[in-house]
Parts: structure tokens; C-alpha cells; sequence
């Protein structure tokens, strides 16, 4: 009997791969696990107890010594060790975070992951398994960088070791590829996610300035090129992180007037792929520009997209001083409801799912209607200013009914919440702070509520600094 697709042993290998079940000849000849599946279509990365034990036996930093030859630490910096070298440093810092590979990777494809979902998890496996074989710097970089974002010391007592400390080892190591290495896709994500840690960590500035620097390789490695095939997808995916995580970041960085690295966003612009489409699994968002939210068929990231589009066109109206504009600001809110709108029905009884763009839309009308109300009053007519008051006061509540489900997570399941939602929380507590109810007690209630939630970010994000505090 043959399967009908390769094994993912001689995939990943890039062997002959005879298909014979239940192990190919190639598998069955060298001694290794043959498996012609890599996950199930009821989770985006699941694994198996079986896959579990095989990646626990072979990404082990034992495996490695006899690709360093021994190389000491301080011959990391030549490029002739860089591969085997890091990869053996990378894989100690993370069994020395008492994790393994497998554990981290489940834990960023059902938590984070969630948020923007410009990784492939299917893509991801087979680069895991082809870096047993062959390991790069870059890849062993991206590893470190996964580790970072899902690492969770408030979870063992006493910790093994502190954010800070492992923070300073990825910047440590994405220094000595950056400086050693042309931009890949691979150190590029590295640097994506530590700037996603970065901002989870309440450090705006030091985001932005990480994720411009990811845009500048993006622009060296060409990413921001329209993809003209299938295989182009993770690349476009990646470019496309960078352009919504830059305006994330952009909209709380405490210097106002730099400008943006990638440039504004376009009607014309494609969006990207979804989670099955690279591997052609679904039809393609590529053949969809910036569509109705009406439109069937956008997924999670393509929807994330069309709300970092709305945002971006937010940012440039804020910055205008034109006050005749009022009327398009009023359409671009219409637009802007419309999508938010079209996603929350999506999101009963699937929580994490459309995190992003919900808490993008939110954003993006915050900032929309408080610009409003900051603008000179005698421009502005009277009617417009009550509907941005009205209009914040719904945002208010949609963030509290937002806090509000999510008190029962806890434990594990706080791998869900997104570090985005910190910004909703602080600005929706902020405007109870501006704006007293008329019953004191519902006031210091929904307080209670926002504050509850802030704490819980804080346990999951930030577990050495304290309970968090609006700004």
C-alpha cells in the first residue's frame, strides 16, 4: 500500500520518497519516524505523541556537538561555525528555559498566533525538520525568537531565568546574524517577533525602532514585492506583518513625527495569504484587493489587512489640517463599523480568533473620533461632536464586554491574549477616568473590570514589573 502525498522525513530531506506504508523505504532503511501527515484541519499546528518524542529526541543540543566540532562561545562571531555554533547556543538557552521545540511552537501557533496569523504552520514544520539536518543561523534565530514570545516564567516557581535576561540573548544573537548575514526571511520574522515582545513589554519606541529595522531588510531582500507564485507566499506574508505591526506600534510611540518605513496603503495593494493557502489548501486572497468587508472568503489575515488599511488612512486624516475633511472622516467611520461589524459576528464561541482585527478597528475608531473632539470647536459642527462622544461611548462598552469575557481564562489559556488589547484596555479606562457616570457604583465596577483585565495581560506579558496601570 502507498500514500498519496511524500513522507514529511524525505520532504523536509529533500530524498526520493517510495510512499510505502506504513514507513517508506528511505525511513525504514535510515532508522527515522516516517510520517505523512503534519497536523489535523481541527488546530493550525497539532502534533501527535509520536511527533512530540521525535522532536524531543532530535533537537537536543547533544545532537549538535558533533556539527560544532566543540566550538567555543567565542568563535561564534566566525562565519565559517555561525550555523552549528548558534544552533547549539540556541537550542541550550532554550532547554535551559526548561522548554523544547515542539512545546514552544504549540504554544505560539494556538496563543499568539491567533493575533496575526502570518506564519505557516505547515511551512514551519518542514524547516523544523530539514533544520535537524541542515541547521542555519537564521533558522536557530527564529527558534530563539519564538521561545521568547511564548515563555512564561510566572508559570514555574522559581523561574529558570528572567525575561530581561532571555530578551538580551536574542538581541544578543539577531546582532551577530544581522551583522554576519544578508537579510532572509527567517532573521526578518526573528526581528518581528522580538519587536512584538518589545511592545507587549511597554516599550513603543523600542518596537518601532526594532520593526523598522525589519522593514529595511524586507526592502534589501526584496519581500515587498508582489509575490507572481505560490512560493513567494511566506515572503509576502512577512512584508505584510511588518506594514500592520509598524502602524500597531506607530500609534503609541512617544516620539509624534516619524515618519513610517513602508509606505501608505493602497486600494490596489493585495492581501495576503491565509494560513491554508500557501499550501494551496484554499482559495487565495491574493486574487482579492482591499474587498468589502461583505465579501466571503477573507480570512483572519486578509481581514487584519483590510483593518490595518483603514488605519493607516485614520493616521494620515489625523495628521491633515484640513477641517473641511470632516464628512470623509465621518465615511471612513462607516468603514470602518462595517468591518468591525462583519467580524464580531464572527467571533461568538471562538475566542483569540479575529483578536487583530478586532482590536484594530477599535484602534483605528478611537483615534478617529478623539481627533474629532480635540479639533478647534468653531469648526466643527455640533452634530459631528456628539456623534464622536456617542461613538466613544460605544467603544467604551464593546471593551468592557470584551474584559468582561475574558475573566475565566486562566492558567494556560492566557497563552491567548493578545498584547494589543493592553492599548483598548488603558484608553477605555482612561475615558472612565474623563467621564463619570452618574451611578458611582456601575462606575467603579466597570473600573474594576478594565483594571482586572490589565492585571491579567500583565501576568501573561510583563509578570515581574506588577498590576498594570492606565497611562
Amino acid at each position: 500500500m502507498t500514500a498519496s502525498q511524500v513522507c514529511s522525513t524525505c520532504k523536509g530531506r529533500k530524498k526520493k520518497c517510495d510512499k510505502q506504508m506504513p514507513r517508506c523505504s528511505y525511513c525504514e532503511r535510515k532508522g527515522l519516524d516516517c510520517c505523512y501527515s503534519y497536523g489535523s484541519d481541527s488546530s493550525p499546528y497539532t502534533a501527535s505523541e509520536r511527533d512530540r518524542e521525535m522532536f524531543d529526541k532530535t533537537l537536543q543540543p547533544a545532537k549538535f556537538q558533533s556539527l560544532s566540532r566543540a566550538v567555543p562561545y567565542a568563535s561564534v562571531l566566525d562565519p565559517r561555525d555561525l550555523d552549528a555554533a548558534l544552533s547549539l547556543e540556541v537550542l541550550s538557552i532554550i532547554h535551559a528555559c526548561h522548554s523544547s521545540v515542539e512545546d514552544m511552537s504549540m504554544r505560539y501557533f494556538e496563543g499568539l498566533h491567533l493575533w496575526i496569523p502570518f506564519l505557516c504552520p505547515s511551512y514551519f514544520r518542514r524547516e523544523l525538520i530539514q533544520f535537524q539536518s541542515e541547521p542555519t543561523a537564521e533558522f536557530a534565530l527564529f527558534l530563539l525568537s519564538i521561545c521568547l514570545l511564548t515563555y512564561d516564567p510566572s508559570q514555574r516557581y522559581p523561574p529558570p531565568t528572567g525575561h530581561e535576561a532571555l530578551y538580551l540573548q536574542v538581541k544578543m544573537v539577531f546582532t551577530q546574524v544581522y551583522v554576519l548575514r544578508r537579510p532572509s526571511v527567517h532573521l526578518i520574522q526573528a526581528g518581528i517577533f522580538t519587536s512584538i515582545w518589545e511592545y507587549a513589554h511597554g516599550r513603543p519606541d523600542a518596537s518601532l525602532t526594532s520593526i523598522d529595522i525589519c522593514a529595511r531588510m524586507a526592502y534589501m531582500a526584496d519581500l515587498h514585492r508582489k509575490p507572481e507564485c505560490s512560493g513567494w507566499s511566506q515572503a509576502w506574508n512577512t512584508w505584510w506583518a511588518i506594514r500592520i505591526f509598524e502602524r500597531i506600534f506607530y500609534c503609541e510611540t512617544t516620539a509624534p513625527g516619524i515618519p513610517l518605513i513602508t509606505p501608505a496603503l493602497e486600494e490596489s495593494d493585495m492581501l495576503p495569504h491565509e494560513v491554508g493557502d500557501i499550501d494551496g489548501h484554499e482559495t487565495s486572497n491574493l486574487s482579492h484587493q482591499f474587498v468589502s468587508a461583505s465579501v466571503a472568503g477573507v480570512g483572519c489575515f486578509g481581514r487584519a489587512a483590510q483593518a490595518t488599511y483603514l488605519l493607516d488612512r485614520v493616521i494620515r486624516a489625523t495628521k491633515s489640517t484640513n477641517t473641511s475633511q470632516i464628512s470623509s472622516l465621518i465615511a471612513l467611520d462607516s468603514d470602518i463599523q462595517r468591518l468591525l461589524s462583519a467580524t464580531m459576528d464572527k467571533c461568538h464561541g471562538k475566542r483569540g480568533e479575529n483578536c487583530g482585527v478586532v482590536g484594530i478597528s477599535i484602534r483605528a475608531l478611537s483615534i478617529l473620533h478623539q481627533h474629532i473632539l480635540q479639533s478647534d470647536a468653531m469648526s466643527i459642527e455640533s452634530q459631528w461632536c456628539k456623534l464622536s462622544q456617542s461613538a466613544l461611548d460605544t467603544l467604551a462598552q464593546m471593551v468592557l464586554d470584551i474584559a468582561r469575557s475574558q475573566r475565566d481564562i486562566h492558567g494556560n489559556d492566557i497563552k491567548i491574549l493578545s498584547p494589543a488589547c493592553n492599548y483598548i484596555f488603558r484608553h477605555a479606562l482612561q475615558y472612565l477616568y474623563n467621564k463619570r457616570y452618574a451611578d458611582s457604583g456601575a462606575w467603579f465596577k466597570d473600573s474594576d473590570t478594565l483594571r482586572e483585565a490589565l492585571d491579567r495581560l500583565n501576568r501573561r506579558w510583563n509578570p515581574e514589573s506588577g498590576i498594570s496601570s492606565a497611562r
